[in-house]
Order: structure tokens, then sequence, then C-alpha cells
């Protein structure tokens, strides 16, 4: 089974650092990820496929908001053009030559020696929005025609296709630019329970997906099943699915549905949440491992049946889902001589259903070892099996 079709999460909005985009795996040969940066004292999104300069605008302040698309390598030429005399600086984008040449000529200066920053073709559109009220950041390009609606409707100018694009970015919510220590004292190695006074984990709210070309890579390991979660009154309950290399510290990877009573939103308080539960294999005990909470969800109600699916690739990477939306996609590691485990956890009342087991692309759900089985203990629920 190979990484499904990635579905667009959430709203994107370019009013806001708030804006991320990502790609999903599997884009077409031929092209290269466009990553996508943002100025907060400005207000201008800036679009590279220079990873080094990407690299050293994140170190004189700006935001990286991951990918905002994927450009083929040949094509029609986009120019990027720079005015010196707007206030904070401002660049702009585009495939007329006689365009840029008349704005050179205004005052403002070819960028990259007055070669093509990207290319224009594919069968995706990116649009592009002008503000009449902005000094910088004037215009913004995205494939996402909700963005595109919004900032519209808030004033700024729709001024239609900018040029195509091979693939469209994946919009997620708020950035993971909030986090709180948890488990602490408790963090052992890889996923290990530990008494280390010290220790603990990082419960980001929404961080930011990390970025491969998976193409049509198989799982190395990958279950999926219906879960409904009841918390019978309870305050704070959750059940979590998790797969886990075959020995202590050998790293979790997991989907967890969590109801946390409070009004913090950034972290899903005050109704079912989804939390990514991420602990490599070797990481150390200071936050290497972590969990994130992804508001843009599907959301999920008491009792409601949701298909959750955990992935893991051999190249280091999970993936999480829930009714096939993507979750979580981020750098993993799991070690294990040969069998993976496979937890579902449980400190209120569940109902799990449709158990699939595949192991590089076969299903082997019935053939675990030893074969799928319930242990209890007071308030809670343990299903182990081993693949």
């Amino acid at each position: 089974m190979s990484l499904k079709t990635i579905a667009v999460l959430g709203l994107s909005t370019a009013l806001s650092s708030g804006t991320l985009s990502y790609l999903q795996p599997g884009t077409p040969a031929g092209t290269e990820a466009v990553y996508r940066l943002y100025n907060s004292h400005t207000g201008e999104h800036f679009y590279t496929k220079d990873a080094g300069e990407r690299d050293h605008l994140i170190t004189v302040g700006w935001l990286y908001e991951g990918t905002g698309w994927q450009a083929y390598n040949t094509g029609d030429p986009v120019y990027r053009l720079y005015n010196p005399n707007a206030e904070g600086g401002d660049h702009y984008y585009t495939v007329n030559k006689d365009e840029a040449d008349n704005l050179v000529k205004l005052g403002w200066q070819w960028d990259n020696n007055a070669q093509p920053v990207f290319f224009s073709k594919g069968d995706i559109d990116l649009y592009v929005a002008y503000n009449p009220h902005g000094k910088s950041g004037t215009h913004n390009y995205t494939t996402s025609a909700t963005e595109q609606n919004h900032l519209v409707s808030v004033g700024w100018q729709n001024d239609g296709v900018a040029w195509k694009v091979a693939d469209i970015g994946i919009a997620e919510g708020q950035p993971g630019n909030r986090t709180v220590q948890v488990d602490k004292n408790v963090t052992g190695a890889g996923g290990a329970e530990a008494n280390i006074p010290g220790s603990y984990r990082t419960l980001y709210s929404n961080k930011i997906f990390d970025y491969t070309d998976l193409d049509n890579d198989v799982p190395v390991i990958a279950f999926s099943g219906d879960i409904a979660i009841n918390g019978n009154g309870k305050t704070d309950y959750e059940t979590q699915f998790v797969i886990a290399g075959n020995g202590t510290g050998n790293g979790q990877i997991g989907i967890s549905l969590h109801y946390q009573s409070g009004t913090d939103k950034a972290f899903g308080q005050g109704e079912i949440n989804t939390t990514i539960i991420n602990f490599p294999a070797g990481a150390g005990t200071n936050g290497e491992q972590f969990y994130s909470v992804n508001t843009s969800a599907p959301k999920i109600k008491d009792g409601e049946f949701v298909h959750l699916e955990v992935q893991y690739y051999a190249k280091g990477w999970m993936a999480a889902f829930v009714n096939d939306q993507l979750v979580g996609l981020y750098k993993a590691n799991l070690t294990t001589p040969d069998l993976y485990i496979l937890h579902n956890y449980c400190n209120t009342s569940n109902t799990f259903r449709n158990l699939k087991v595949e192991k590089n692309g076969v299903d082997i759900t019935s053939q675990g070892a030893p074969s799928f089985s319930t242990t209890s203990a007071t308030d809670m629920a343990l299903v182990n099996g081993a693949y």
C-alpha cells in the first residue's frame, strides 16, 4: 500500500504568519519543491527552490512555512524582481518578460541575475492576489482557491492565474511555535519510560510537517482500523493507536485521540483532538520525542467511529491519517530485528474493529505472533500484537 492521495487540510491564509503549506509525496518526476517563507515585519511572502537561500532567510528572522507548490524544471520562464524603493523591500514574480523589462526601467532590480527562478508548466493553477493597500508583500501566490478567495474577501484584488505548476501544497492550521514540556522526569530514550530527572517530551501545537518525496514507496509496516472512544463523563481521556519497534527504546509512532478539558484551542482543548505520537528509536530524553496536536484534523465526536491509519517507511518516515486525511508526516525511526509491536491503549472505553495490518504491502492481519489479545486492568485496556 503506497501513501494515499493526501487531501487539503484546513484554511491557509496569507494574512498571518500561520500559513503552512506542504506538498504531497509522490509528486511528478522532474520537479522540485518551492519553499515558502514569511517576514512578519513586512508582511511579505518569499518563494524559492534554493534550500541554501531558505536556510539563510530563516537565520535572519524569516518564518519557514514549508513548501508552497511543486515546480517542473522546464517550461516557460518565471522571473523574480526586487523593488528596493518599497518600505521593507518587495519581490514580484512574472512569466511576462516584457512586464519584467518595464519594471526594471521603472527602478525595479532583476533578481537571480535575470535568470528564471521557476518554470510554468503543469495542470495546476497558481493564483496571484494583489494587496492595493500594502507597502511590501503586495502579491501572494498560492495553489489554494480557499486562500485566494479569503484574501479577496478581506480586500485583496484577484489577479487570476499567475502560471501553472506541477502539484499543489497542503495547508494546515497554525504554526508549531507553541510548545509545552510533558512527561517530565519519566522519559526514557526512544519511547521508553524511565525515572530520569530533567527528562521530558515536547507537546507541539501543530508542529509543521517534515517534507520528503516518498515516491510510490510501500510502507514497511502499516496498520489501520475503525475506533470509537467514549469518555464516560471524564475530563481527561484518550485512546492510542501505536506501532512500536520490538524492544525497549526501539521507538513508537502513532495517533492518540485525546480529550482534555480547557479552552486552549491551539492544543484542541475542550474537544477530542488528534495528536501525533513520534518517539524515534535512539531519540534522547529532552524533546527529541514529541506529540503534535493537529487542530485541522477531522473533528471527532464522543462515540463516533473514525478510521485511523499509521504507516512507517524504510527511509525513516511516518505518516498518519484520520478518515483518510493526512494528519502527520514526520521523520521517525523504528528498530526491530523482524517484528513490530502494535498497541491499542485506552484509559476509558473504546470500540475497535476492522483491524488491518500490512507488511511491505502484504496483508498479514491474521499472522500476528502472538495472535491479537486483550488484557484488562483498572481503568485501561491494552491490546497487543506482534507482526
